[in-house]
């Protein structure tokens, strides 16, 4: 789906409607610090750490957490390695039942 598609469009109107602009910066260092945000807030939050991240290989985020230490010096995160091929049809898939419930949504609301 390119952004000249209908979908995009139809996802782009109801995304805007209800998501501000949060974060300066790639969209690469965006991930890296909402990893950092959710890892150091499970223990305080649901008491519990991450000991292990899933990634496609292309992450700079499991080095970005390990170097910052998160749990202290003394816990260590593994890192495992999820096929890419995985990774990009839960993306389509996440992103076509988006536009499905943004359809559903805009029918719903009297809007086209």
């Amino acid at each position: 789906m390119g952004v000249d598609s209908v979908e995009f469009h139809i996802w782009q109107k109801g995304h805007t409607d209800e998501c501000d602009k949060n974060f300066d910066g790639t969209s690469g260092a965006m991930e890296m610090y909402a990893a950092l945000i959710m890892w150091r807030r499970s223990i305080s939050d649901r008491q519990m750490r991450f000991v292990s991240m899933l990634s496609d290989g292309d992450s700079k985020t499991f080095q970005f957490l390990s170097d910052n230490k998160i749990y202290g010096s003394d816990i260590k995160i593994e890192k495992g390695r999820v096929p890419e091929s995985y990774c990009k049809e839960a993306r389509h898939i996440a992103l076509r039942n988006k536009v499905k419930e943004w359809k559903v949504k805009s029918d719903s609301d009297g809007r086209k």
